[in-house]
C-alpha cells in the first residue's frame, strides 16, 4: 500500500505542478512531521515527566479529519480498502447535520446524505440508535427525527430517504445475505425486507403472545439460529418444554422455538457483532473498555478479549464511542503498548462519530491479511521516544 502511495505521488510530481504543485506538497508533509511532533511531545511530557500516565496505560492520538468544500456524494459499491465508519457533521451555526463516510484512518470523507436527502434529521440519542450500515453497503437505517422521532430507510443509491414506522429503531441484526434486516422498533421486532421496503411486526406475523417474549433477537452466523430474550411467561412460553434463560429459533422463519441457555450467562440477553458477524461482544457499558470475545460457532467460548466493544481484529483493533483503539505488538519498536486514536474536525464543525463499522465488499477477500497500522501515523520508535524526552528535559 505504501508503495503503492509512493509511486503515486512521483508520479504526479513527475506530470507537473499544475495539477498539484510540488510546494504544496512540501507545505503539507511538513505541517504533519510538525503536528506528529507536538503530539509525541505532549505524550512523553505526561508520561515521563509529569507522570500523569505510563506507557502501559491507553495514549490518545489525534486524527485530523477534512470535509473537502467541494466534497462528492459516495458511490455505494465503491471499491475502498480498509472499513468505514459513518459519521454526522455540520458547520457551527448550520441549522443541520449531513450524514458522511470516511475510512477508519480518518481520510477519504465523502458525503453520504445531506438532511434533505435523508428525509429527517439524523439522530445518535443512544449507543445503539444511530445510523446502521447494510452488509452490502447501499443501505442505511437510523432513528430519526421530523415533527416526532421515526425509522428512516436511506438508500445510498437513489439519495432518498423515508420514515417506515414511528418511534425510535435501531437494527437488532440482518439475516446473512443482508437482504432482510430485523429492527427493534420502541421495543418492538419487525422485519424489514429491503426489495419491497415492507416492514413488517413479529406480532402481526406470529401472535401477541410471541412477541411477547422478548425485545431483543440476536443472529448467530451461518447457524440460520436467532436467540431471544425470555421477558415475561405466557402461554406461548408454556407450550415449550424446559425451564431455561433463552428463546432459541430457526431462521429467516422463526419456528422450531426450543428453550435452552444456548449463550453464556454474560451475554444471555444477546450481543454486539463487530465488523462481521463471527465475532461478538456483550454488555456494552460506557464506562469499561475490555470485553471478552465470544465465536458465532462457537457461542459459550471466549477466543479473546477486545480493547474496545465493536472488534475489528481479534485481539488488536476495536472500536468504541467514536474512538480507534489499538493493541500494540510487543515486537514493533516502540514503548507504547496501547493506543486511542480520536478524530478531530479542528473548532469548525460539531460531530459525532457512529460506532458502525461497514466492511465494503471490495475488501472482504484482502482484509484478512491487510496491516491496518499502515493506514495509521507511524508509532514512535524507541529512539525518537527517548530524543523527545531528552528534548523536554535540556
Amino acid at each position: 500500500m505504501k508503495k503503492k502511495l509512493l509511486a503515486y505521488s512521483v508520479g504526479a510530481l513527475c506530470v507537473g505542478a499544475i495539477a498539484y504543485p510540488a510546494w504544496k506538497m512540501i507545505k503539507e508533509k511538513i505541517a504533519y512531521h510538525k503536528d506528529y511532533q507536538e503530539q509525541l511531545d505532549v505524550i512523553v511530557e505526561a508520561i515521563e515527566i509529569e507522570r500523569w500516565k505510563t506507557r502501559a496505560d491507553i495514549i490518545a492520538w489525534k486524527i485530523n479529519v477534512s470535509i473537502p468544500d467541494d466534497i462528492e456524494y459516495e458511490v455505494w459499491d465503491e471499491e475502498y480498502e480498509i472499513p468505514r465508519v459513518l459519521f454526522r457533521a455540520r458547520k457551527y451555526g448550520a441549522p443541520d447535520f449531513d450524514l458522511y463516510s470516511m475510512g477508519i484512518d480518518g481520510k477519504d470523507v465523502k458525503l453520504v446524505a445531506t438532511r434533505e436527502d435523508f428525509g429527517a434529521s439524523i439522530l445518535p440519542l443512544g449507543y445503539f440508535t444511530g445510523p446502521n450500515r447494510s452488509p452490502d453497503g447501499r443501505y442505511i437505517i437510523s432513528t430519526s427525527n421530523e415533527k416526532g422521532y421515526g425509522c428512516t430507510l436511506y438508500d445510498i443509491e437513489k439519495r432518498k430517504g423515508h420514515n417506515f414506522a414511528s418511534h425510535r429503531c435501531f437494527v437488532e441484526a440482518w439475516t446473512d445475505d443482508g437482504k432482510v434486516a430485523l429492527i427493534n422498533n420502541g421495543g418492538e421486532i419487525g422485519f424489514l425486507t429491503l426489495a419491497s421496503e415492507e416492514f413488517k411486526y413479529l406480532k402481526d406475523i406470529y401472535g401477541e403472545d410471541f412477541d411477547d417474549d422478548k425485545n431483543i433477537l440476536f443472529l448467530l452466523e451461518n447457524e440460520k439460529k436467532s436467540i431471544s430474550k425470555i421477558k415475561d411467561k405466557n402461554d406461548f412460553l408454556k407450550s415449550i418444554p424446559r425451564e431455561k434463560d433463552q428463546l432459541i429459533h430457526d431462521m429467516p422463519i422463526l419456528k422450531k422455538t426450543e428453550r435452552v441457555n444456548y449463550l453464556s450467562d454474560e451475554c444471555k440477553y444477546g450481543g454486539t457483532f463487530g465488523l462481521d458477524s463471527s465475532l461478538f461482544t456483550c454488555r456494552y457499558d460506557s464506562n469499561k473498555l475490555e470485553y471478552n470475545v465470544y465465536k458465532s460457532n462457537e457461542p459459550k467460548k471466549i477466543v479473546g478479549k477486545s480493547l474496545g466493544f465493536r472488534v475489528i481484529e481479534l485481539g488488536k483493533w476495536a472500536m468504541q464511542d467514536g474512538e480507534i483503539y489499538r493493541i500494540i505488538n510487543d515486537s514493533e519498536d516502540t514503548p507504547l503498548a496501547k493506543i486511542k486514536y480520536k478524530y478531530d474536525f479542528g473548532d469548525e464543525y460539531q460531530f459525532r462519530i457512529y460506532d458502525d463499522l461497514y466492511l465494503p465488499i471490495s475488501a472482504k477477500e484482502t482484509f484478512e491479511g491487510l496491516n491496518i497500522a499502515d493506514y495509521f501515523p507511524e508509532l514512535p520508535s524507541k529512539a525518537r521516544y527517548e530524543d523527545t524526552w531528552i528534548d523536554l528535559l535540556y
